[in-house]
C-alpha cells in the first residue's frame, strides 16, 4: 500500500512533531490549557484540550511543505507523485491528531475540578470527526498560499496560530449546529464521511497540481 520512501516520509512526520525545537510549544500550550481547565467555568474540558491540540500542531496542518528550510527541494527529487506526499503527509497529521490529542487531555483532565464523564470522551470523537478533513483542506491551502521556510517564535508564526484558532472557530460551526441547535448528533456522521469524501476525491489531487504548477516559485522565490 506504502512504498518504503512514503513511509520514510510518515516517520519523519511523527519524528520532527516532538522534536527539540518544538517541545517548549507543547509544554507552553499544554500549561495555558491547564490554567483554562482550572478556571470555575461552565466550558467544557474538551474544548481546552481540543484547542490546544490543535495549536500545537498548527505547523502539521498549515505549512506541510516545509518542515526543514529544503524539504520541498528534496521532495521534489522523490520519485514519488506530490498527490501521494500530502496524502502520507495528512494521514501523519491524523495520527498525530490523535497521539497529541491523548497527551494534552490526560494531562489537563488531571488538573480539571469537574468530575470525568464517559460522555465526553464520544462527544469529543464525534466533535475531532467533524474537524479534521476540513482542517486537513484549509491547511493544505494555506500551507501553499503562505508557506514558511523557517519557523519559531516569529510574528509569522503567531499570525498563523491565531488563523488556525479562528478556522478552527468556524469550522466547529456544523458540530455546533447539529448537536446543541438541530439536536441530531447522527448528522455529524455524514458531514464528516463527506469532508473525508471530499477531501481524498477533490482536494489532494487539487493541491497536489498546484505544488506541481508552483513548485520552483516556491524553491527559488522563499
Amino acid at each position: 500500500m506504502f512504498s518504503d520512501r512514503e513511509k520514510l516520509i510518515f516517520a519523519m512526520e511523527i519524528r520532527q512533531c516532538f522534536s527539540a525545537r518544538r517541545i517548549p510549544v507543547f509544554v507552553l500550550l499544554i500549561l495555558t490549557a491547564i490554567f483554562g481547565v482550572v478556571q470555575e467555568s461552565e466550558v467544557s474540558p474538551f474544548v481546552v484540550v481540543f484547542l490546544a491540540v490543535f495549536a500545537i500542531l498548527e505547523l502539521q496542518f498549515n505549512n506541510i511543505l516545509f518542515r526543514s528550510p529544503h524539504e520541498l527541494e528534496a521532495l521534489s527529487m522523490f520519485p514519488i507523485s506530490w498527490r501521494r506526499v500530502v496524502l502520507v503527509k495528512n494521514l501523519a497529521t491524523i495520527v498525530l491528531t490523535g497521539i497529541v490529542t491523548v497527551i494534552v487531555s490526560m494531562t489537563v483532565l488531571y488538573f480539571s475540578p469537574k468530575p470525568f464523564e464517559g460522555r465526553l470522551i464520544r462527544e469529543a470523537l464525534m466533535y475531532a470527526s467533524t474537524m479534521i478533513f476540513p482542517l486537513l483542506h484549509v491547511g493544505n491551502i494555506e500551507s501553499l498560499r503562505s508557506p514558511r521556510k523557517s519557523t519559531g517564535w516569529r510574528m509569522d508564526d503567531l499570525v498563523q496560530a491565531a488563523g488556525m484558532l479562528l478556522f478552527v472557530l468556524v469550522l466547529s460551526l456544523p458540530y455546533i449546529m447539529f448537536t446543541v441547535i438541530v439536536r441530531l448528533p447522527i448528522l455529524n456522521v455524514f458531514y464528516a464521511t463527506g469532508m473525508a469524501w471530499y477531501w481524498y476525491k477533490y482536494s489532494l489531487p487539487n493541491i497536489a497540481l498546484k505544488i506541481e504548477q508552483q513548485k520552483t516559485r516556491l524553491c527559488t522565490t522563499l
